[in-house]
């Protein structure tokens, strides 16, 4: 396996935004919705992003990877008929009933008129839409002609009324649709200039903020452009953490049967830590996508930096989607509180979880009742964890603790019993491995030291492992050297 620790000199720094051509085919929808989550997550922190924010990020993801992977030349005449549709329901909505009434002045203006413009009428080359505007005035002409004739009938005059009101309605639409065409080919010539030639965050950002104020400008929506460009601004090109969201993976990572990384360093940095952990959660799913055979994903107290609501669908897909990939997702807490406090945890998390483990929950005694209604724990299940190293059957076996254990509704407590060598190497009581330290600093390798130590605490009678550790504490040596 590796380990991999995070330094200043080397962070962890991936490229979220580098998808293959059979990722962006069979996945995408998952990946941009995970670019979704680790973009609010540096623009937002916790807070829930708008309906609008949301749009308008999902929509520059994937015209993103279109102009990466599909880029832009033309609408197509079908898009241009939908594109035309969507503009000129925006622009009805936009005028108001003044606006109109006067508009319809203007068409009745036009159809008065005592000449046809002649010159207009008999032009070869001429757009669909006009040669359509100058026919319509030529029939409205006609109709309102027959409408004041004395010889024509009510019912007559009133039909003629009726289709002049018709026709001058499309001559409305007609004139807008001129406009609208034009703005289409505005809208046109903007995509065209938007060329993503390489996938990073650099990229992306210099796509959306040429992207965002187009979209904001054609649906007339609000978005706080600067103040997202200068939260952002820091993952980009020059910024403080350029390196985080731009380098490209090693790719040996995914030889590795077991990786470990170790971000103690940044658990203070409000930032950096929720993004850290979001992109090596990325790491594992896109290694359990390639691999075969078992994965699995443990991930400690850095679990608490993506318990946002931000960040509750996301967690939800992870557990969700590992199933499907014969892989795990687990989470691991010291603190019980973390459970109560985190509406979160309960809705992603636990609910999602098929097992749970627990250990030796006495302290938790008096106020379990929180705890064990959001487990969602039985009485007998609760009678069963206070029992976790609570009764006398220790006499005559070797060192063991005890642990609840739950698979869906069976569960029981089991002793947990290893080779003595084992706890040595896997112990956290602070006095154990100071004297394990003295070992190591005088045999050289952990290996060795760890075999001397366990050879010397049965050469002393096999002690408990605490009280030989105080013993070779209070010597300050190996015990050969007492």
């Amino acid at each position: 396996g590796t380990y991999i620790s995070y330094s200043k000199e080397k962070p962890i720094s991936m490229n979220p935004f580098k998808v293959t051509k059979e990722e962006y085919d069979l996945n995408f929808g998952e990946k941009k919705n995970f670019l979704k989550s680790l973009i609010f997550l540096i623009f937002k922190g916790n807070e829930f992003p708008s309906k609008i924010e949301d749009m308008l990020i999902n929509q520059t993801i994937v015209e993103y990877y279109e102009a990466y992977f599909h880029p832009f030349t033309k609408f197509t005449e079908k898009e241009r008929e939908g594109l035309r549709q969507k503009l000129l329901v925006a622009s009805k909505m936009e005028e108001d009933y003044d606006k109109f009434s006067h508009s319809m002045e203007d068409i009745d203006a036009q159809i008065r008129e005592a000449e046809m413009d002649k010159q207009a009428e008999s032009r070869a080359l001429m757009l669909p839409a006009e040669a359509r505007r100058l026919k319509l005035l030529r029939q409205c002409r006609s109709l309102y002609a027959l409408a004041q004739d004395e010889a024509a009938s009510k019912g007559e005059k009133e039909r003629a009324l009726q289709i002049i009101e018709n026709y001058k309605k499309e001559l409305y639409n007609n004139s807008m649709l001129i406009k609208i065409d034009k703005q289409i080919d505005h809208i046109e010539e903007q995509k065209r200039r938007l060329k993503v030639r390489e996938l990073s965050f650099n990229s992306y950002y210099e796509f959306a903020l040429e992207r965002i104020p187009q979209i904001v400008a054609q649906e007339k929506i609000q978005f706080n452009i600067r103040d997202f460009a200068a939260i952002l601004k820091q993952f980009y090109r020059g910024g403080e953490l350029e390196m985080t969201l731009n380098s490209d993976l090693d790719v040996n990572l995914f030889d590795e049967q077991f990786i470990v990384f170790e971000i103690d360093k940044i658990k203070d940095d409000p930032v950096l830590f929720p993004i850290v952990v979001l992109i090596i959660m990325d790491v594992f799913l896109q290694k359990m996508r390639i691999k075969k055979g078992r994965k699995a994903l443990i991930i400690e107290e850095a679990w608490k930096a993506i318990a946002s609501p931000t960040m509750a669908e996301y967690i939800k897909y992870l557990y969700k989607t590992v199933r499907k990939f014969h892989g795990i997702a687990g989470v691991v807490t010291q603190e019980l509180n973390d459970v109560i406090d985190s509406p979160i945890v309960k809705e992603a998390i636990i609910n999602n979880s098929d097992v749970k483990i627990l250990l030796d929950q006495t302290k938790f005694k008096d106020r379990y009742e929180d705890i064990a209604a959001i487990l969602g724990l039985t009485p007998i299940q609760r009678q069963q964890i206070f029992t976790i190293n609570a009764l006398n059957n220790r006499e005559g076996r070797s060192y063991f603790k005890e642990v609840w254990i739950c698979r869906g509704q069976n569960s029981d407590v089991y002793g947990v019993e290893e080779a003595p060598e084992c706890y040595w190497a896997y112990t956290t009581e602070r006095t154990e491995k100071e004297a394990l330290k003295l070992y190591l600093a005088h045999y050289g390798t952990m290996q060795e030291a760890i075999t001397r130590m366990e050879a010397d605490r049965h050469q002393a009678g096999s002690p408990k492992y605490l009280e030989f550790a105080r013993q070779v504490n209070e010597h300050q040596k190996v015990m050969s050297l007492w």
